[in-house]
């Protein structure tokens, strides 16, 4: 049985009832199609007596919900809690609630795979097989029937037994502490603001560009996610990828150069050139050595891959001594980048802790390699 929350009232009870766990179970279903932020469309809430779904768009003001979220004191467990937690971001005007724990994450560090979805963590550690009938459900439309809040609840409902599951395992094996980073850029609201300067370089098919084309991306880009966010509608309704890419490669001057690119009508043109012709020219203004720059990766030298050959023996050790696949602490492309940037460390997070310092040991020659009885040992 769960509680269905639809006006103030029950809301009220609902938090003073949850007033005294020490944690909650939390998620959300949401649409975003048609806009730009998130639209919130359902909470699911449980402790470990508790289980209710929350009707937002039922209960006119949730300032009191959002603020209880934000107490201290008391965990608030989610799985995979990026998108929920730019839902709360933009609803509480640039705060998160915290602190937090992230099944997903954990189930990494515990080697049960890498961006683990919700049904495949519950049936590992519970046996269960959730209904996937609802998946494709539209949260917007009223009333949500009793499958749809079954399907809802059950985000939660379930997610109560994993959490205490993981967190034994975690205590167990010590590696509850191997879980402080990602979770602190978890709570960090500087991880769901968006920069318009800087999403030019998520523009895809950008790598075919010169630095000066890219400088007029950047201009472009950063003039279509301020529209977007203003008007709250996806970013590829104002202008596509595409488009963006070919008033770069273009450079058109005049509004009769904008009809040479395909894909934007007339009554676009009418509405758009000023600005847009406004951004290309900024764009060329920037001197070249203010130009952004595509990092270039470069083939490592003979000496360099041996080393990287190397490291990866390194990591396959030690992850075989944790039970966590290798891939999951770190890949060859990135033990590479890591090589090519001068760096003797992975990361600053629970997969650079395994490695670092045995990496660094052996990067500077304080530490050497052998193989006794069919292991790779560091000795040093």
């Amino acid at each position: 049985m769960f509680d269905y929350i639809d006006n103030t009232e029950k809301l009220t009870a609902l938090l003073a009832r949850l007033d005294k766990a020490e944690w909650i179970t939390l998620d959300t279903e949401f649409i975003r199609e048609k806009t730009y932020y998130p639209r919130l469309c359902l909470i699911q809430i449980a402790s470990e007596d508790t289980l209710a779904c929350i009707d937002p768009l039922a209960i006119s003001d949730l300032k009191p919900f959002l603020d209880w979220l934000k107490q201290p004191h008391r965990l608030k467990v989610l799985h995979a809690a990026w998108q929920d937690m730019e839902i709360f971001h933009h609803l509480g005007n640039g705060t998160v609630p915290t602190p937090l724990f992230d099944t997903q994450v954990a189930a990494a560090v515990l080697g049960m795979g890498d961006q683990m979805g919700y049904a495949r963590l519950v049936e590992a550690l519970l046996g269960l097989s959730l209904d996937k009938s609802q998946s494709r459900t539209d949260w917007s439309r009223r009333p949500l029937t009793r499958a749809q809040l079954e399907y809802a609840i059950d985000d939660v409902r379930h997610l109560r037994d994993a959490y205490k599951l993981l967190r034994e395992q975690l205590e167990t094996l010590g590696r509850t502490k191997w879980l402080e980073k990602p979770f602190q850029k978890l709570a960090d609201p500087a991880t769901y603001t968006v920069d318009p300067q800087t999403v030019w370089e998520r523009v895809k098919g950008l790598q075919v560009l010169k630095p000066q084309q890219l400088a007029i991306l950047r201009e472009l880009a950063a003039w279509r996610e301020q529209r977007a966010l203003l008007k709250d509608i996806p970013r590829r309704w104002i202008l596509s990828d595409e488009i963006l890419l070919d008033m770069a490669r273009m450079q058109p001057d005049s509004p009769a150069g904008l009809r040479q690119i395909r894909g934007l009508s007339d009554e676009q043109i009418e509405r758009g050139a000023s600005e847009w012709l406004a951004c290309i020219a900024r764009g060329l203004a920037v001197p070249k050595s203010e130009c952004p720059q595509l990092p270039r990766r470069r083939k490592l030298d003979a000496s360099m891959s041996v080393i990287a050959d190397v490291l990866t023996a390194l990591l396959n050790q030690v992850a075989n001594e944790h039970g966590i696949s290798a891939q999951m602490i770190a890949t060859r492309q990135q033990l590479e980048k890591m090589l090519e940037e001068g760096r003797t460390t992975l990361s600053d997070d629970w997969r650079g802790a395994l490695v670092n310092d045995v990496f660094t040991a052996v990067l500077t020659g304080k530490a050497a390699i052998r193989v006794r009885d069919q292991q790779v040992v560091v000795e040093g």
